[in-house]
């Protein structure tokens, strides 16, 4: 989120209309929205809900949801979204109308594993405890 600041990004705790996590403004108003995904799988899904509506509403001209890989997924808080349970919806999301631009969703993965390193205790709180 810091790289996206110092990028000209919106990153204040989803201060923008739409309530994304960061935000870019564009050239003639438009905006490109990015969710991150922290939470469980609905969570992931009312963030392309919000992304949809704000392509509908909002000027949205773009917009991504970063999710992890399925094998970045184990290390990860129990029920994280990621792109091995969205990927069934593909076929439904491309059937709607995103007026111009783009949607993605980005799919993140670790670049290796230590078996030294200790292991993040699991929960079910989406990590708002640590």
């Amino acid at each position: 989120m810091l790289s996206l600041k110092n990028c000209g990004w919106n990153t204040k705790e989803r201060s923008n209309v739409l309530r994304l996590d960061a935000t870019k403004a564009l050239a003639r108003g438009q905006i490109f929205g990015v969710e991150w995904e922290t939470g469980n799988i609905s969570s992931s899904h009312r963030a392309i809900n919000r992304l949809f509506l704000g392509n509908m509403k909002h000027d949205l001209i773009g917009g991504a949801l970063i999710v992890p890989s399925r094998r970045l997924y184990r290390f990860l808080t129990d029920r994280i979204g990621n792109i091995s349970e969205l990927e069934h919806y593909f076929d439904l999301w491309k059937a709607r109308t995103w007026n111009n631009g783009v949607l993605a969703i980005i799919v993140i993965e670790h670049d290796r594993e230590d078996a030294s390193v200790p292991l993040i205790r699991k929960g079910t709180d989406g990590r708002a405890l640590i």
